[in-house]
């Protein structure tokens, strides 16, 4: 997970722009950006962990075509035993973890995007402290869409701590 996170902080403000449903689809590049400098989390993170965001993998082909996205990570993880990652108990959290959570309705019956990131950092009670990832709101504050952020906002969300079962610790 040491390579994950290395991966992940190595492309931090280097000009990336948000850009919905873009990078992460060839991780062999040394970046998960498209050739418009165009990504997103989920391609962010498939992109750090070494995988393209549409995958071969057998359960994501079945739940949604093979994407690796927030939602379909969020039931991966929640299913034991049945794709690429686990649900891990929030303070047990190790940095290359992600933190995530799935898309959601609001009250007002509007739709919102989920949201996923690399745990860079654990508090002393063993929960995530920081996290690196790829967003909207990141690009609006820092000008730059990849940055490392404090981890709080995850929780809140009703997100969950999902460690890759496919990556070396």
């Amino acid at each position: 997970m040491a390579q994950v996170l290395a991966r992940a902080r190595g492309v931090i403000a280097k000009g990336c722009h948000y850009g919905l449903g873009h990078g992460g689809f060839d991780p062999s590049r040394a970046h998960p950006w498209d050739d418009e400098m165009l990504c997103d989390c989920s391609g962010f993170v498939a992109w750090a962990l070494g995988f393209k965001r549409h995958t071969d993998h057998p359960w994501y082909k079945a739940q949604n075509g093979g994407w690796l996205e927030t939602s379909a990570i969020v039931r991966d993880a929640l299913t034991p035993s049945y794709g690429m990652f686990e649900k891990v108990e929030d303070r047990e959290a190790r940095p290359g973890d992600l933190l995530v959570y799935g898309d959601r309705t609001n009250e007002d019956g509007t739709s919102r995007q989920g949201h996923v990131g690399i745990i860079s950092k654990v508090a002393e009670n063993g929960e995530p402290a920081e996290a690196v990832h790829c967003s909207r709101g990141n690009e609006r504050r820092y000008a730059d869409a990849i940055q490392e952020t404090p981890a709080t906002f995850w929780l809140v969300a009703g997100g969950i701590v999902a460690r890759c079962a496919l990556v070396d610790a």
